[in-house]
């Protein structure tokens, strides 16, 4: 199973008057490590939807453990990966590090989707494309 890991520093800006990282800045960073994942293995996503049809790969639930705070100046570690594959979604999952030490664990559970020509501005969730899950093993 392909990880990736991406260095993010804590900046003034993620985090509360306590200097302790505001919550949502982990689903933020969790975001961005879909995107370093997904570009690790060589795919450019701002023309890979388009060449499959869909729309994106919108998050349906997304979920995080924290497990200890991270503070401004710190040098934090996402490592994403991808370790559930179903018909027409996967689940990422996201391990923050913080000096080596785990701080956040946390998941996107994003579907394939496209865009429903019935319904406008509605979207369906399509089958994720064999030759997408390869390039992840």
């Amino acid at each position: 199973m392909k990880v990736n890991i991406h260095r993010v520093p804590v900046e003034w800006g993620d985090a509360d008057p306590a200097r302790i990282v505001f919550y949502p800045r982990y689903f933020a960073w969790f975001d961005a490590g879909t995107r370093h994942l997904w570009e690790s293995v060589g795919i450019d996503m701002r023309t890979v939807f388009d060449r499959h049809g869909v729309v994106g790969i919108p998050i349906a639930e997304a979920n995080a453990k924290f497990l200890s705070p991270s503070k401004f100046g710190d040098v934090i570690e996402v490592h994403s990966s991808i370790p559930e594959w179903g018909e027409k979604h996967f689940l990422v999952a996201h391990r923050v590090f913080n000096a080596g030490a785990l701080a956040v664990e946390g998941y996107e559970r994003r579907v394939w989707a496209a865009e429903r020509a019935d319904k406008p501005g509605r979207l369906k969730a399509l089958p994720v494309p064999d030759e997408i899950r390869k390039l992840f093993d």
